[in-house]
Parts: structure tokens; C-alpha cells; sequence
């Protein structure tokens, strides 16, 4: 069962309908049991697999806190949960290669691919930063193993998350929530703008992106340049998208979550490119990562070696392969060298007359900041790393920029009409993420009329459906982040 799909939206309306008919105190079991009918939909044996390390976390906390501090036997407790937990989940992503080698060494010919649970790279996250905080003394361990179920097995967040805190997703589990109308609208409108974003931008940007990535070899030039822009374009879209849907959905039951994106592109550096986008997944790596390892607490060389591990930590988290090494390995080193190099910057400005704090640097900055992050997606988004060098050779290798002006560009899936719809979206969701920085336009839309509001959602119903992508060329059931 996917976001995009009728059978999803039919499943959401009969939710809603028992969610708000049974009792306020029972709505938390409405919400338990239709998260189980969704995980079951993706298979039972998966639907084995969380119900069972779900517990084994819930009985572990409950374990580790009956051990208190000082107790021997505490750290190996929580080195056990984590295992169960994380190092499972890579033992997972990366049997593929972790074979291969095991072949290498033993002259075998072992052949064997495991299917990963849906969401495993969420849920697991969420289980490490419970335990955790159990082991820090920062919350108690939960009794009710059926209120920790519904935390890991939550539909709306579960395959792609944002990775939320069980300290504040449990207040509003077990909360009473009455139906309100502003809510509801507000719900519908988010989810009505995840699907423009996903089906209207992402899977259209796709189809060009997916042409040039898998043949390669037949382009270069302005080709591959257009489409490392338009992928790291279609994964903001088609992220974020979700993330608005899942929002939407969640508000609909009066539930609210982590933001996991504040208008990432708009950062002048790769650090606060970070602090903007996964923001729920870069503050774990933060607070149970990058802190733990001593932070920037202890010197320059210490700081920029946790910075690093965090990243190729974040590359091994996104998948198995050496792209997604380099590609973490990238963003740790721009913000090492970005730190080296903040005096030596600040210094040469200042001798040329520049006003680092212009309108004009701010632009200049956002630009670099979006090349290198554009280098970097390259790689993410390369079948391996020998197709990403072979690319970034090309784009150097044949400069074509006549293929703007004599109809060339429009051979590759999209036309022009395509490439129009792609720039003026991306400039009216870019002014729209911009002024609700400023503005609270959620609070202003329910603000307004039931006509005014009727009018809007309307009005997203038909750009929906007169500029979605559908038909065969594009799934648009398949939303990138499904895969991790």
C-alpha cells in the first residue's frame, strides 16, 4: 500500500471515520491496529520481524533501567539493544557486498540477496534513540509494551519517516482528540501539496533524470549537468512531498511530528544545508552520534574526524555501495574545509572590499553551497562509482550548450511545456517555502473562510490533476526515500 494510491486514500478515510466514532480513551487502539493492517500489507514475514524487535527493544529498556546506574552489565545491555538494532540493520543493507567479499576470500560462489523489512532504516532509529535515552536516565522505560508497539509501527511515519522521540510522540498517542474542522483542512491541504510536489515536479523530473542516469554513456556535456540539477531537484520534491503527506495525514488524527525540511536550497553553506534538510535524521546523528564522540569539545582534529564519521555513517545509512560512501565522505569534507577556511575567506573579503553579508555574497554563497551539494548527488544517485566518474568526466568532455536553443534537450523525455511547468513549480514552491519561513501560513490559512479554504484545496485538486505525471512511462507510487 503506497501514498499515491487509491487503496491509501480509502484506508485513511475509514480510519478517521472509527478514529473519531470510538471512544477518546480507545483512539490510540484505532491508531495500533490499522498501523499493523498497514505493515502486514507489505508481508507477514516482515510484520514478524517488528512486532518481534520491537519487543526485544521494549523488554531490553525495561531491563536496562531495572539495572540503574552504576550496575554492572549496564553498557553491555544497551551494546546488545543497539546491535539488535542498528547493526543488524547494516548487517542487512550490506550483506550484498559483506557476500561478495566472503566470495573473494573463500573462492565460493555464495549467491543470496535479502529483502529488507519496509521502513527498517526509520523504525530501527527510532528503537536506538529510545534505548538510549533509557540508558541516559532522560526518560523512563515505557510498561505498556502496546504504547511502545504503536510508537514503531506508526503508519504515517514508519517507511520514511521523520525519526521521532518516543517522549513526545507518547503524549500525543494516548491524548484525547476531538475532530476540528481547521485541523482537517489544514490536514487535506498539506497532503494536497505533498502530491503536487511528488506527482506534478518529482516524477516529471524524473523521467529526464532517469533517461540521461541509465544511458549514460549516450550523453554529455549540458545533458548530465541538466540532470544532476533536475535528480537533486526530484529528490527534494519527492522527500519532502512525502513529508507533507505524512504531516497531512497525521494532522488529520491531531497528532503533530518533527518538520523534516526548512528551505534547504536557501543555505549558504554545506553545514547549514544539514541543518535544513533530513532534519530529523541529522539531529539523531547529532545527539547520539556526533556529540557522544566528544563533539568539538575536545580540538580541531578531533571535531573534524567526528564530523567525518558522521558522514560516512550517514552514507552506509542511506545504502549499500561505494557511491554512498564518497557521497558522505563529500559532505563531511566540505564542512571541514569550509572550517579551515572561514579566516583565510573572511580575510581575502575584507582586503578586496567585499561585503561578505551583501545581497550579492549571500547569492554567491547559496550558489557554491548548491554546486558542491549537486557534485555530491551525483554520486548519490550513480548506479556505482565507476558510472559517477565516467559522468563527471563526460560533462568536461563534449560542452553542447547549443542544446537550449536547437530543440535537442527536448529528445530526452521531456518538452518544452515539461521544462516550463518544471521552472515555474519550482519558483512558486520555492516563494511559498520562503514567505512560510516568515509567516505562519497554515494559521493563516484556517484563519480564513470555509469558502476561502474550499477555493484553495480546490484549486490544488485541479493543478493535481491537470499537471500530474501518470501512465506507464512513470510510477508514481514510488517515492525514493520507500528504498531506505
Amino acid at each position: 500500500m503506497t501514498y499515491t494510491s487509491y487503496v491509501f486514500v480509502l484506508f485513511i478515510v475509514a480510519t478517521i471515520c472509527i478514529y473519531y466514532i470510538v471512544p477518546q480513551k480507545c483512539q490510540w487502539n484505532v491508531l495500533l491496529f490499522f498501523s499493523i493492517i498497514f505493515y502486514m500489507c507489505s508481508g507477514p514475514v516482515f510484520l514478524i520481524y517488528l512486532l518481534l524487535f520491537s519487543f526485544l527493544t521494549w523488554y531490553g529498556a525495561l531491563k536496562l533501567e531495572g539495572l540503574g546506574n552504576g550496575r554492572k552489565g549496564r553498557r553491555l545491555c544497551l551494546a546488545v539493544l543497539l546491535f539488535l538494532n542498528i547493526g543488524i540493520l547494516f548487517v542487512l543493507k550490506w550483506n550484498g557486498m559483506e557476500l561478495a567479499l566472503f566470495n573473494r576470500m573463500f573462492g565460493t560462489k555464495l549467491a543470496w540477496r535479502l529483502i529488507l523489512p519496509l521502513g527498517i532504516s526509520f523504525f530501527t532509529f527510532q528503537n536506538a534513540s529510545y534505548v538510549i535515552d533509557v540508558y541516559r536516565g532522560e526518560m523512563s522505560a515505557e510498561k505498556n509494551f502496546l504504547y511502545y508497539l504503536l510508537y514503531a509501527s506508526y503508519f504515517p511515519y514508519i517507511v520514511s519517516g521523520p525519526i521521532n522521540r518516543y517522549e513526545k510522540m507518547k503524549e500525543q498517542f494516548l491524548g484525547s482528540h476531538s475532530f476540528q474542522k481547521e485541523l482537517f483542512y489544514q490536514g487535506i491541504l498539506r497532503i494536497l501539496w505533498g502530491y503536487v510536489k511528488k506527482m506534478v515536479i518529482a516524477d516529471r523530473a524524473a523521467i529526464f533524470v532517469n533517461e540521461i542516469f541509465d544511458n549514460y554513456y549516450m550523453y554529455r556535456g549540458l545533458f548530465i549537468v541538466i540532470a544532476v540539477v533536475l535528480f537533486s531537484l526530484q529528490l527534494y520534491m519527492d522527500f519532502s512531498g512525502c513529508m507533507d503527506i505524512v504531516m497531512g495525514v497525521s494532522k488529520l488524527f491531531g497528532i503533530d511530528m518533527t518538520e523534516n525540511f526548512c528551505a534547504p536550497y536557501g543555505a549558504t553553506n554545506v553545514a547549514e544545508f544539514w541543518r535544513r534538510w533530513h532534519i530529523s535524521l541529522t539531529s539523531w546523528f547529532r545527539d547520539y552520534l556526533y556529540i557522544p564522540l566528544g563533539g568539538n569539545r575536545k580540538g580541531k582534529l578531533r571535531k573534524y574526524c567526528n564530523i567525518m564519521l558522521v558522514f560516512l555513517f550517514c552514507g552506509m545509512w542511506h545504502g549499500a555501495g561505494i557511491t554512498f560512501l564518497i557521497w558522505g565522505f563529500l559532505n563531511g569534507l566540505y564542512q571541514i574545509v569550509g572550517d579551515m577556511t572561514i579566516r583565510s575567506r573572511k580575510w581575502l573579503c575584507a582586503k578586496l572590499g567585499l561585503d561578505e553579508y551583501s545581497h550579492g555574497a549571500v547569492i554567491r554563497k547559496r550558489l557554491i553551497t548548491t554546486a558542491l551539494i549537486e557534485l555530491a548527488w551525483l554520486f548519490f544517485r550513480a548506479d556505482g562509482y565507476r558510472e559517477a566518474f565516467i559522468m563527471l568526466r563526460r560533462i568536461f568532455s563534449g560542452w553542447n550548450p547549443w542544446i537550449l536553443s536547437d530543440g535537442t534537450l527536448y529528445k530526452a523525455g521531456l518538452d518544452i511545456w515539461d521544462f516550463l511547468i518544471l521552472i515555474a513549480g519550482t519558483a512558486i514552491i520555492g516563494w511559498v517555502s520562503r514567505v512560510g519561513n516568515k509567516i505562519d501560513l497554515h494559521r493563516k490559512f484556517i484563519s480564513q473562510s470555509w469558502l476561502y479554504q474550499a477555493v484553495i484545496i480546490l484549486g490544488m485538486l485541479v493543478v493535481w490533476y491537470l499537471f500530474g505525471v501518470y501512465g506507464p512511462e512513470c510510477n508514481p507510487a514510488d517515492f525514493i526515500y520507500f528504498g531506505f
